[in-house]
């Protein structure tokens, strides 16, 4: 368990149990938590044990032999798991197409003397069938709706019991080093995180609070989400969902969130027979009848599934530039000594210091709440760009910054709304921009006339410790 952090709606566990009772073994379940992964800090590795807290409780619930492991400096993790697997008949994990993942598993698989299976359980619909990445959500809208109309894909166990589970956990114990901190305060405040960057206010990790998180959206925010997402406001007030990090961490899955939102939006209705009537590619009537609906699936499925598909195809080590399509390279070339009007430091960033007052409010959202309104985010990024003297270091920068204090950061979607911002999944802008060049601008000034800015400003204001405004 590394990537989708849940017992329930995981297809990767299903298959687990499934074959531990083929082959009448037992099944146990380990969850590791290195110390030493790229950007760790209080704010991630809390988030992290919260939901490995979870799913003790779970486990303990249904039986479950869960041999939970938290790295230290006095508990190293190398070899571990290699050591645990010597009697195993068969490894499952997850697929997950991003970060530090692909390597772990596949160095793991060159490592131990059984079988790894690799089970995708990133979408509704499983990646390979797709045969190719695609260019652009409205292509792959229509691929997806296709596959859809072909029938409704296969789910996985939504919730086990524990009779379904009797006889996999034959007692065996894990060896001395296995378990979760007793007191998770303390063992944080004695680790030495490579990254200063404290739990934000009010967040909680783990599936428990993932399921709150939905529950809350789909009964006071989804009839809104279509005309309200948009607009910058405090998260209260906001349309959007703030599952982002839960998904990402795998607390709870694509499709809870989809029945979820369907139920509710057809009063508990909702027939997949429906969609057979829809044109592929409809983005405002394909699943339901509400269009709020059909914009926010829109955004958990094709959107979503657009940077799942991108790292799936490709699974790169580096991720860089070189991710980008050809007529970007190209327009980049062409526009490299463009002269910028301000250039800023990656301290200045990080630290919320430019002149632009609607860029410092969604760095300050970022570093006080681990994340950023979604319109905001984009402004966010494509400012970084015009501000610093390559697109390379421009790169950099959002990645460091997104990936050191955003929950969700070091995502297959984290990255392509990094790649977004350069021009990827997009076509070109006209007319022709100094240092953008074709890629599509957006300016504060523009955000300021689309939006009233007021609420979210003063919202940024308290987190800050100001009043009113940043800036007086």
């Amino acid at each position: 368990m590394q990537a989708y952090r849940r017992f329930d709606s995981n297809h990767a566990f299903a298959y687990a149990v499934n074959l531990a009772k083929k082959n009448n073994k037992e099944l146990v379940v380990y969850e590791g938590l290195r110390s030493d992964y790229p950007w760790n800090s209080e704010r991630i590795h809390r988030f992290i044990l919260e939901g490995m807290y979870d799913n003790q409780t779970r486990a303990d619930e249904l039986g479950i032999n869960y041999w939970p492991f938290v790295e230290s400096k006095s508990n190293p993790a190398r070899g571990i798991l290699k050591e645990i697997s010597k009697k195993a008949v068969a490894i499952v994990t997850d697929d997950f197409p991003c970060f530090i993942i692909p390597e772990q598993t596949s160095k793991l698989a060159n490592k131990v003397d059984c079988p790894l299976y690799s089970v995708d359980s990133n979408s509704l619909l499983p990646l390979s069938r797709f045969s190719k990445e695609a260019s652009a959500a409205r292509i792959l809208r229509i691929w997806i709706h296709k596959e859809f109309l072909k029938g409704m894909p296969e789910k996985t166990k939504q919730k086990w019991k524990k009779e379904d589970l009797q006889g996999l956990n034959q007692n065996s114990k894990p060896p001395n080093a296995f378990g979760l901190p007793k007191d998770l305060n303390s063992f944080l405040d004695s680790f030495d995180f490579k990254e200063n960057v404290s739990p934000a206010k009010g967040v909680k990790g783990g599936r428990i609070e993932a399921l709150k998180v939905l529950k809350t959206f789909v009964t006071k925010k989804l009839q809104e989400y279509e005309t309200g997402r948009s607009n910058p406001n405090p998260p209260e007030i906001t349309a959007t969902s703030g599952l982002s990090p839960y998904l990402h961490f795998g607390y709870i899955g694509i499709e809870e969130v989809f029945q979820s939102v369907l139920d509710i939006s057809s009063g508990g209705k909702w027939n997949p027979e429906r969609m057979s009537h829809q044109k592929p590619g409809d983005r405002e009537h394909f699943y339901s009848e509400s269009t709020s609906a059909n914009h926010f699936l829109d955004e958990l499925i094709t959107w979503r599934d657009i940077g799942y598909l991108f790292f799936w195809k490709n699974k790169p080590k580096k991720i860089n530039l070189e991710n980008l399509p050809d007529w970007v390279k190209i327009n980049f070339k062409k526009h490299k000594s463009d002269t910028r009007e301000y250039i800023y430091s990656l301290e200045e960033f990080e630290s919320a210091k430019t002149h632009d007052e609607l860029w410092n409010a969604a760095q300050i959202e970022l570093v006080k709440t681990g994340k950023i309104h979604n319109y905001m985010r984009m402004l966010w990024g494509k400012k970084v760009i015009e501000w610093t003297n390559t697109y390379e270091d421009a790169f950099e920068i959002l990645e460091h910054l997104n990936n050191k204090y955003a929950y969700d950061g070091r995502n297959p979607n984290s990255y392509t709304g990094i790649l977004w911002c350069f021009g990827l999944f997009d076509r070109p802008w006209f007319p022709e921009r100094n240092v953008f060049g074709n890629v599509r601008f957006m300016s504060s000034d523009s955000t300021k006339k689309k939006f009233k800015m007021k609420s979210y400003l003063e919202y940024i204001g308290e987190l800050s410790g100001t009043s009113d405004s940043l800036f007086p």
